[in-house]
């Protein structure tokens, strides 16, 4: 079996070099042929440098793709693929090491399948928030955790795996495209596009299976605890329906919009009447909602003039294009950690 090992980055090098060490430790079974594709989506970073160096050691192929936005790096992805089987996977996590082993396995055993996903485990690299483990059902999305269980399973559309962790034949998917206008673009965090993808091949009568043995550990980076990126993942949750928004006539998105701005106003008076100590889950909760309505405002009113924009939304407007901080102590760590790790290296 011919199976690649498929990766989108954009200015996360010193993250996407810890995950390339990482695979190092992947076992890659007898009688499989391996290569890694790396899509890079325009990074002004050393994301290039670190792509030479992993080059030398792994069989690499590196895609400049300068057309910003992941669905256009996932799709450069596909015009290149070949073999039988895509592991799709993200620059900011460590991988198993039987990562390669469990899809493998999962394609032969369950041939009717046509796409595959497993654990995605997050791994805070800064002390863990008093508001995250109350809050963790509102809050696992935003960390791409999917942790279903140690028994297989087949997907539906409630129920899917994530990007950072997923495999897919190479044949069927060829035949699909991931949505532009869905997807990561640059700061932007516009989600969906995998999923809107994966609930068009159920819709097309393809079998999807939940498999047990695969997992990644998703490096969660400082910024990342903190509750502006909180907010800033469900306003860009919420603006991901603008798609969906522009098919409705004008007035009807108006109203609509001025309903979100209603429902943002309750869930922030709510959390204001409930206080971090005294309910941290419930005041994550409240500020979440509040950052999804004013995101879903958003979408509705998509175009209009900037006087006619909520100040709270122009604010979380603004907050998109703060550049990514560094994170280069904990990054160093975990890279000395895999170095010193040589208990199951990769198959020549």
């Amino acid at each position: 079996m011919r199976v690649t090992l498929a990766i989108c980055t954009w200015n996360r090098a010193d993250l996407l070099n810890v995950a390339l060490h990482s695979l190092a430790r992947v076992m890659i079974p007898t009688g499989v042929e391996w290569r890694v594709i790396v899509a890079d989506n325009n990074s002004t970073d050393h994301t290039q440098q670190v792509l030479a160096k992993h080059a030398t050691v792994l069989p690499l192929t590196s895609l400049f793709v300068q057309s910003q936005g992941k669905s256009h790096a996932l799709n450069a992805i596909i015009e290149r693929l070949g073999g039988d089987l895509v592991i799709w996977t993200d620059d900011d996590v460590l991988f198993d090491p039987y990562l390669i082993e469990s899809y493998v396995e999962a394609a032969a055993v369950q041939p009717d399948a046509q796409f595959f996903g497993g654990w995605i485990v997050p791994r805070l690299l800064a002390p863990e928030p008093r508001w995250l483990r109350p809050g963790w059902r509102t809050l696992s999305g935003v960390y791409a955790a999917r942790e279903l269980g140690k028994q297989s399973f087949d997907f539906t559309p409630e129920l899917l795996p994530f990007g950072a962790n997923m495999a897919a034949r190479v044949p069927m998917q060829k035949r699909y495209r991931y949505d532009p206008a869905l997807g990561r673009v640059g700061e932007l965090l516009l989600a969906g596009e995998e999923t809107a993808l994966m609930q068009q091949w159920l819709s097309d009568g393809l079998r999807g299976i939940w498999v047990p043995k695969s997992r990644v550990d998703h490096l969660i980076t400082p910024e990342r605890t903190e509750v502006a990126h909180i907010r800033r993942f469900f306003f860009s949750l919420g603006q991901s329906k603008r798609t969906e928004a522009s098919r409705s006539p004008r007035p009807t998105r108006l109203m609509r919009g001025a309903w979100y701005a209603l429902q943002s106003l309750r869930y922030e008076l709510m959390s204001r009447m409930t206080t971090i100590d005294s309910s941290p889950g419930r005041w994550i909760k409240y500020q979440s909602r509040v950052a999804y309505n004013w995101g879903r405002l958003d979408a509705q009113w998509h175009g209009v003039p900037a006087w006619m924009i909520p100040a709270p939304v122009a604010r979380l407007q603004a907050s998109r294009n703060q550049p990514r901080p560094n994170s280069d102590v904990s990054v160093d760590r975990l890279l000395a950690e895999l170095l010193q790790d040589k208990t199951t290296p990769a198959a020549a």
